[in-house]
């Protein structure tokens, strides 16, 4: 067996999540929001503009993870992370200055920023994700990796999430959100793009990659980029229920992070100075949690961790809707957030610690190791998913008639985006629960389909005489 992976290794390979989840969750959270209320997009078009960036995304990322595959040897995976973490960090800030170019172009600005953007944070993290099963092989100690590093991307998602409207409103002096000037929020991007270009560079000439070349690692072994080698990888033992939870989770995700501000804004008409505390609180409960859910998987497995957060996530979302007082900071709402934020935990956690234990299973039957294509594909179907939520709820807004520039909206938008925070975004999770339901791999055939993979790699003996 592997060595296990030291506390250093483990803390050092987590920044670079919370770099390109940052840029993620300001986007997905804040870019939306920012663009109806204060770039002057219509919702719809503002929806489009993500859209596009994630359908460029999704021409280019499995190129990158074949290419990764390809030149592991050679550049190794963090090559790519140091070369590309500052141009996208740069174009990540640029893409708040759209309110500031002629009212007609802020549309084409804004959809060719996000097509640009998506592909070179791909560039900077599909190669690193890929390097994660790399680095141990063990089942339950990848879930200890992965528990560190979504650690850091749970931080992410808190400083992502809570500190915008706290820095906009201390810059601006202004009391909603929706009337803000736009400097508060071009603020917000310059400091989310330094921090996540420093975040991915930590990693990427911090950790230091295990030993390239032997059998598995010779220049040239992954195959080309075809048709034939994806559909062969898709077909992979175990991936098919895990790809199906992982684009569900991601899509309940999106809806839910992408309405957030409308939804504490005109639903529970809570204003600016408390949406930041609540939904620290939010993210420290997930960021604490990772370790119990760590602990409770190495006892239960990892698809039992995850029916359990994928419970809480349901009950949380519902009790927001239908029992959580409004305009005030209750009991209820306090007690719904700690769900809220251990089951957020648990559906962060689990599906990236699954996956990595499909690989072996397709080393078994293609005898080589496709972690960059792997990744590449789960990406590209988890970013189409999350414009998915993204687009749903811009198109939701614009149906419902809502009212840029103001906290206070109409009843029949007020119904519309609850809808979209609770029943929808429940269902949607009910729907993975399914999925996760009937996934086949468990601790005891994963560690057969190790040792056959063991087998297969010694020498076999010499004959006597020989």
């Amino acid at each position: 067996m592997m060595p296990t992976l030291r506390t250093r290794d483990k803390l050092l390979y987590g920044p670079a999540d919370f770099g390109g989840n940052l840029v993620g969750v300001v986007g997905n959270t804040w870019l939306l929001y920012y663009l109806v209320n204060i770039a002057g997009l219509a919702p719809l078009l503002a929806g489009l503009a993500f859209l596009a960036g994630r359908l460029f995304d999704a021409l280019v990322d499995p190129a990158i993870g074949a290419l990764s595959d390809r030149l592991r040897n050679r550049r190794g995976r963090l090559w790519f992370t140091r070369v590309f973490a500052v141009p996208a960090g740069a174009l990540f800030g640029a893409l708040w200055l759209v309110p500031f170019a002629p009212e007609g172009g802020r549309f084409v600005l804004a959809a060719l920023g996000f097509m640009a953007l998506s592909a070179l944070y791909s560039l900077a993290t599909i190669p690193y994700l890929a390097l994660g099963p790399e680095l141990t092989p063990d089942s339950d100690e990848r879930t200890g990796l992965n528990a560190y590093r979504l650690a850091f991307s749970m931080l992410a998602t808190l400083v992502g999430v809570a500190l915008p409207p706290l820095i906009v409103l201390g810059v601006t002096g202004a009391r909603d959100l929706a009337a803000s000037p736009p400097a508060g929020w071009v603020v917000v991007g310059v400091l989310s793009a330094v921090a996540a270009s420093g975040a991915l560079l930590v990693t990427g000439f911090g950790v230091r990659e295990p030993g390239r070349g032997g059998a598995r690692g010779e220049e040239g072994s992954a195959p080309p980029l075809t048709l034939r080698s994806v559909r062969e990888l898709l077909g992979t033992f175990g991936l098919g229920p895990l790809l199906g939870a992982f684009l569900l989770i991601t899509v309940a995700l999106m809806v839910t992070n992408s309405i957030l501000p409308f939804f504490l804004e005109s639903v529970l008409r809570l204003p600016g100075a408390l949406q930041a505390p609540l939904l620290g609180g939010l993210f420290l409960v997930a960021i604490l949690g990772f370790g119990g859910w760590n602990v409770l998987s190495g006892r239960l497995g990892k698809r039992v961790g995850l029916l359990l957060g994928l419970g809480l996530m349901i009950v949380s979302l519902l009790l927001y809707v239908y029992a959580v007082p409004r305009g005030v900071v209750s009991p209820q709402l306090i007690g719904t957030i700690v769900l809220n934020g251990l089951g957020l935990a648990a559906v962060s956690l689990f599906p990236w610690a699954m996956l990595p234990d499909v690989l072996e299973f397709d080393e078994l039957r293609s005898g080589v190791r496709r972690e960059g294509l792997l990744y590449a594909l789960l990406l590209l179907g988890l970013k189409a998913a999350g414009s998915l939520g993204v687009f749903s709820n811009a198109l939701v807004t614009s149906l419902l008639g809502y009212v840029a520039g103001q906290a206070t909206q109409s009843p029949e938008t007020v119904r519309g985006i609850a809808l979209m925070m609770g029943p929808v975004a429940a269902a949607v999770y009910l729907l993975a629960l399914v999925f996760v339901w009937r996934y086949p791999i468990t601790r005891e055939n994963h560690a057969r389909a190790r040792e056959q993979l063991a087998a297969r790699a010694s020498p076999a003996p010499l004959a006597p005489g020989d």
